[in-house]
């Protein structure tokens, strides 16, 4: 008998190929760029609070609940911060009224204040208006001589009193006459010009400067304050403000007249 004995024979052309789902599966490229994340809120709500206590209280363990106490102490703790908001709320809420109404009274003062404007200059201008015809005295040494040789100066002679001598000069400084006073008194007065001798007399009318000298008895001669004085003749306005003509060329702002005479 002839027995069959099998051998094995191993060839690599009988191994079975790796077929393409043997190999590791290569997935898509990582982006390069990091995914954004959901940001967060640097302060929490009232909502926010009340969903962690539900949450709390869902996934609680049911055989060791969450204990009373330290649930009534996260109710008092909410309704801690929802008094707080509310608090914030209207605290700023105030605020803002508050500012509105400053804002508010602001803008009244500065209306009040060009109210206050117009109407001084209104009543300036009326009483500017009055003047007109009448005699004027503002500081200065002006003097208008009519042409008869009347007009009028005004000085103040401080405690001082006795003789004064008053010295007319014209534009350009030159005397054009040197008058005496008998008796000056002491303190602010009017000197009519018909009631100076004058040396040459004064028969040329126009606009010249004065000064005025008083002798106490035992002293030396003091300067008399002057002022300028004259009828004033018209009005005009410079920026809103009103000036007198007094005499025929002299302008006087009416905020510097001291005095008003018939």
């Amino acid at each position: 008998m002839i027995s069959t004995v099998r051998t094995s024979t191993y060839s690599p052309l009988f191994e079975t190929a790796k077929t393409a789902t043997d190999q590791p599966v290569q997935g898509p490229v990582e982006p390069s760029t990091p995914r954004s994340a959901t940001p967060l809120s640097d302060s929490m709500g009232k909502d926010d609070f009340m969903k962690l206590l539900v949450a709390q209280l869902k996934n609680q363990d049911p055989l060791n609940p969450m204990d009373g106490k330290d649930m009534a102490a996260q109710l008092a703790q909410f309704s801690s911060v929802e008094q707080m908001m509310q608090l914030n709320t209207t605290v700023s809420a105030q605020s803002d009224a508050q500012n509105k109404m400053v804002t508010a009274l602001n803008e009244l003062k500065t209306a009040q204040g060009e109210q206050g404007d117009n109407l001084a200059a209104l009543i300036e201008g009326q009483m500017a208006v009055s003047t007109v015809g009448k005699i004027g005295v503002a500081a200065g040494n002006t003097v208008f001589v009519e042409r008869d040789g009347g007009g009028s100066i005004t000085i103040d002679t401080g405690l001082t009193a006795g003789p004064g001598t008053v010295q007319i000069k014209d534009a350009k400084g030159n005397v054009v006459s040197t008058g005496m006073v008998a008796d000056v008194k002491a303190g602010m007065q009017n000197i009519d010009l018909r009631d100076i001798t004058f040396d040459p007399p004064l028969t040329k009318g126009g606009a010249y400067t004065y000064s005025v000298k008083v002798t106490a008895e035992g002293k030396t001669p003091a300067e008399a304050k002057t002022y300028t004085t004259g009828r004033i003749t018209g009005l005009r306005y410079e920026n809103g403000s009103p000036v007198l003509m007094v005499g025929d060329s002299l302008s006087v702002p009416f905020s510097k007249l001291i005095q008003v005479r018939s």
